[in-house]
Formats: structure tokens, sequence, C-alpha cells
């Protein structure tokens, strides 16, 4: 029996898909995004192989490189016969470093080599002044998916601990090392990873962003870690000392003599090379990638490995999807549907632009340096004109084993990422291959990216209606822009600094707005799951907005008929169902609101939703106006 529309839009569209649909035991989720990838993935590795054997021509040397890194992952004859013999030598040389001394001295080579340190780091930009790339440091990711859960003992927590160690025990059995010693790596690697999470932080408290931003100097930092051979190992890698640095988790550098130290180091050895093996597993033989993917298969509930061939691709994606991406964008976009979708954010922007001018609560002063940002916005649709300079350097030798090619090529990543460091920002890098299918904004460089792969039905086709466009992709079009204006983007200026340009009494307004709308999702339930509304608020400001801003498009008099054009397209493109165990994994960790939650709950705070199906009190989909959030349009 199809349910009503007007008591579950969602159901009434998708729910023959959702009830009949069976999740392959190789996913953990299925949806109108994972079925689009699953089409672009196979034309790829058809093209990827073409090329390799010659039935396919390119002067294109990048994407030649892709295919042989390709071919050489799909060779899992050779994978299998090396077996675990190609990552010993590395944990032969973790072995080796028997006291805190040894890591001290061996630790700049350790860390030029990829090996696991007591922190991470990335190079990214200033947050406070965007023109220029630099060091910020972070705590390990913790095994469970939120720090949070590190409070409590529970039954949940201790079967995953139970699952991530019988992973790690079959690797280091297979590494050749004893059952007993076995089971005292995985002690001491759980004992470090508890100490860890003792000094990181929340997936909640992550989500926001003014919570990353703890700038601090290279003297102060060094002291921070003093002893223990990591600031060392960082300055190795670069020319001078750094002349910025960030902490996204200062906790962990604050208490760093605690959580790493001489009395503790066996339990941090232990741990790396648990992770070492867990890390590298993927490009050894098909065996040990299947157990490599244990834990994370158990945490979404997922029955079987991917196969081999997707396997692969993914594989050669980690270290060639701007190329492969690319060649996607070039064969499989084209230049009209490119015209037309950047001439659809065009509108969008300038619908925005029309929403700032009438706001009625914010002050001339914030209006003005909002309208800055959309003025400034940079567009990126489909694919980038060329790819770093840094493709260029990769290579795959015909006699290297996988391992030792994927080595290589993550030796060149690293080395240029850290020549990054104190150097000008490259605002043309894009954050997302072409053959992606997804969206991002980022507020330091001030910019909205759709690659080509999102550009395609069920989201977008150039030969559609304007209702059907605006609700396949111009409601997330508005959804990605607004995120400059969203709790965490309104902090960035228009040079993508964050620097507060808001003035108390609009911030104050804001943040009234911002409170209600994680009121609206906190609570509610998928797969039984409750949703943490706080975690997921930015998205779901934005979820919002962008609808708002692409109702808004469509005018005054528009039909019925096209409105309730745009609302199915815009709930054919959430077409999603999980595993439940994914379900709760994935909701402790993403800050976006399951794909249900994201269709039934913006729409109601329309009024176009009630005219579009006469939807009326006591309708499971009404809501009362009081409780209607519209942010930019009021």
């Amino acid at each position: 029996m199809t349910v009503r529309i007007q008591d579950d839009l969602y159901m009434n569209i998708n729910g023959e898909w959702q009830n009949s649909t069976v999740i392959p035991a190789d996913k953990s989720m299925v949806g109108a995004d994972r079925d689009l990838t699953d089409e672009i993935e196979k034309k790829l590795r058809r093209d990827l192989t073409a090329f390799a054997d010659g039935s396919k021509q390119t002067d294109d040397q990048e994407l030649l490189t892709a295919a042989r890194l390709y071919i050489k992952a799909s060779d899992y004859a050779a994978r299998d016969k090396a077996g675990i013999a190609p990552v010993l030598p590395r944990i032969q040389r973790l072995l080796e470093l028997s006291t805190l001394d040894d890591f001290i001295a061996a630790a700049p080579e350790l860390l030029k080599d990829g090996y696991q340190m007591p922190a991470e780091m990335q190079i990214e930009a200033n947050l406070n002044d965007a023109t220029t790339d630099i060091l910020n440091f972070a705590a390990i990711d913790t095994i469970l998916p939120d720090a949070a859960l590190y409070k409590e003992d529970s039954e949940s927590n201790q079967q995953m601990f139970a699952a991530w160690s019988a992973m790690a025990k079959k690797l280091l059995l297979q590494a050749g090392i004893t059952a007993a010693n076995a089971d005292q790596y995985i002690k001491d690697a759980l004992a470090f990873d508890a100490r860890s999470a003792q000094f990181t932080i929340t997936n909640e408290e992550a989500a926001e962003v003014k919570n990353l931003n703890n700038p601090i100097s290279w003297a102060d930092f060094t002291q921070q870690v003093a002893g223990t051979g990591f600031a060392e190992a960082v300055r190795a890698q670069l020319k001078a000392d750094p002349q910025h640095l960030n902490e996204y988790t200062p906790k962990t550098f604050s208490k760093f003599s605690t959580l790493f130290n001489a009395d503790n180091y066996t339990e941090f050895l232990h741990y790396a090379i648990v992770t070492e093996l867990i890390d590298q597993s993927g490009y050894l033989s098909d065996e040990l990638r299947i157990i490599g993917g244990e834990y994370s298969r158990f945490l979404s509930g997922q029955p079987e490995a991917i196969s081999k061939e997707k396997s692969a691709f993914r594989l050669t994606n980690r270290f060639m999807a701007e190329p492969v991406g690319i060649y996607y964008g070039r064969i499989y976009f084209g230049e009209a549907a490119k015209t037309d979708i950047t001439n659809l954010v065009k509108q969008i922007i300038a619908e925005y632009k029309v929403q700032l001018h009438n706001n009625t609560w914010l002050s001339d002063a914030t209006r003005e340096k909002a309208l800055q940002k959309l003025d400034t916005m940079k567009i990126k649709m489909g694919y980038p004109d060329q790819a770093l300079p840094v493709y260029a350097k990769l290579h795959v030798d015909t006699d290297d084993t996988l391992f030792a090619a994927v080595q290589k090529m993550a030796a060149v990543f690293q080395a240029d990422a850290f020549a990054k460091v104190d150097q000008p920002v490259n605002r043309g890098v894009w954050g997302m291959p072409g053959h992606m299918v997804n969206a991002c904004y980022d507020p330091t460089k001030n910019d909205i990216l759709f690659p080509a792969g999102i550009l395609q039905p069920p989201y977008y086709d150039l030969d559609w209606s304007l209702a059907a466009k605006l609700g396949g992709t111009g409601a997330t079009i508005g959804h990605e822009i607004s995120h400059a204006f969203d709790n965490n983007g309104a902090l960035f200026d228009a040079e993508g600094n964050m620097k507060n340009w808001w003035t108390p009494e609009d911030e104050a307004a804001f943040a009234k707005d911002t409170a209600k709308m994680a009121v609206q999702f906190d609570g509610l339930e998928y797969e039984g799951v409750k949703v943490n509304g706080k975690l997921c608020v930015s998205e779901n400001l934005a979820d919002n907005a962008g609808m708002d801003v692409a109702l808004s498009i469509l005018g005054p008099d528009v039909t019925k008929e096209q409105l309730q054009e745009f609302f199915k397209a815009y709930t054919l493109s959430w077409r999603t169902k999980m595993r439940p165990e994914f379900a709760k994994t994935i909701l402790m960790q993403d800050v976006h609101a399951p794909a249900t939650l994201r269709v039934n709950v913006p729409v109601k705070n329309f009024s176009q939703w009630y005219t579009a199906f006469n939807v009326k009190p006591g309708d499971g989909m009404y809501m009362d106006p009081a409780n209607r959030i519209q942010i930019w349009n009021r």
C-alpha cells in the first residue's frame, strides 16, 4: 500500500524502491549516488584497461600512469604470490626500535617514509590567513567511531574492540608474530588508543570549525613535544622552521608527555605495528585485503568485501583521482552542460543576493560582507583544466610489486605536501575529482565545486525543465553556496580568513536560528538510531537555505505542477537505503542527517510544500507555522 505523499514524501516517491531493493553483500548502503558511482566506475575501469592494452590511445601520460597502476592493482595472481612479504621489511624496521631513544633517532626517516607517528598532521590553508598553507597537527583517529564513546564501557564498545582485535590478530599472525605476542601487541595498542582518546575532541566538537583554530608558535610546539623526537622528525621534512602552526586538537599536545613517553613507548610501538599492517593490507594479497577491511565492514554491517575489480579501481583512484577525473569530465560531460550548469549557479547566486537585500534581520554592515562573499565566490563546475604538477612526478615501474609502486607514489605526495608549508595557497586546487558524485564548499577558498560525476540524472540533465533542475541539483547548489553563511562558513570572510564579520546582534540572532534547527532534527530516529541535532546542524541549515533559494527562483507565479515536479526531483535525488549497523556508525560520525530526514524535514518549512500537495493540519507532513524555519528569506 502506497503511503500518502501528505504523510511521507520520501516513502511516497521512493517507497517501492526502498521496500524492494536488496543491499548487495559488498555494500553497506545503496542509493542514487552509489548507483551513479557504480556506473561511472564501470566506464572508467573499461577505459583504463583499454589504455593499458593499447586498444584505446591517449597522449596523456598521467592517464597512462593511472592505467598502469590499475592493471598492477588488478594482478591478483602476482599480489597473492607475494603475500605479506612486501610489508615485512617495514614491520621489521619497527621491531628494531625497542626503546624511545631508538624511535627518536629514526623518527625523521620514519616520518619521511610514511610510518605511524604518535600524532597526525595535515598541510592546509591557515585558518587565520587563507593565503598560506601551514602545518596543522591533530590526534590520531580513535579506533571507536567517536571519542565520546570512550567515556563509558558499554557492551557495544566491547563488541567493536573485539572486532578490531580479531582483525588485528589475523594480520599479526600472518606477519609471523606469535599468538602470545600478538595478544600483547593488541592489548598495548588498545591502551595507547584509549589514552589518545582522552586528549582529543568528539565528533560533535569537531563539527564546529572554531574549535579547530588553535594557532601556536614553533617554539611552543617543540616545547610541548620535547623529548619525543616528533618535532625533530617534522623539522627534517622542511627547509626552515615553520612560521605558523595550528593544533586541531590542542589537548593532545598539552598532554603529549603523558600520551607518549619512555614508560609507555612500547604501547605506541605495538600500536604502530598493528596500524602498519592494517593500513598496508589493501596493497597486498586478496586474502590480506579482505582481512584488513573486516573492522570497517563490522561497523557498517557489510557481509562481504568489495570485488577485486572495484578494489583495484578504488586503489588507483586513491593515487590518480585527478587525472582520471579530468579524463572523465572531458569525455562524458561536455561544454554545453558545463555552460548550462554554470548559468544556473549564477542564477542561484543572484537570487541569494535578492534574499540578502530583502532580509529583515541582518544589519547593513553584515549584509554588505555577505554580499561580498557572493561577489567573490569562485565557481568550479565539471573538472579542472589540468592536473596538478605533482601527478607528472608519478610513475609505475613494470618490475615493482604493487606495494612498492604505491610506496613510491605515497612518498612523492608526502614530499609535495611538506613543500607547501608556509607557501602561497593554490586556489585553483579542486577538492574533488571530476568523476566524483558529490559537491562541496571550501570556506578557506570561498569556492563551490560540483564535479561532472554528480551533474547527470537523477541530479541534473541538460534537457530537464527548470523545476526539475532546481529540485534535482539546484537545491544542492544553493546548499553549498549557503555554507558561506552557516554556523561554520559565517566565521570566514570573502578571502577565506577566519574573521568574525558579524555584528554581535546579528550573531545572536543567527545563533537562535541555529539552535532552532538543531532542535528540529535532534532526537529524530533513523533505523532505530537517534539523530544528534548539534552534530548535523550546519548541513541542515544548508539544506534549508538551498531549498529556500531554489523555490524562490521558481517565483510567485509557479504552478502546482511545477512545484510537484520540483519536490519529486528533490526526493528522487536523495533515494538511499543503508544497513542498520551502518546507520548506527554513520550517525555518530557524519555531519549530514540521514537522507529520509533530509527530504521530509526541510520541505515542511516552506509554504510551497503545502501548496504543491494540499497538505493540511493532521497530515503527517504538516508542521505548525510557528515551528517553521526560514533563515535568509525573511
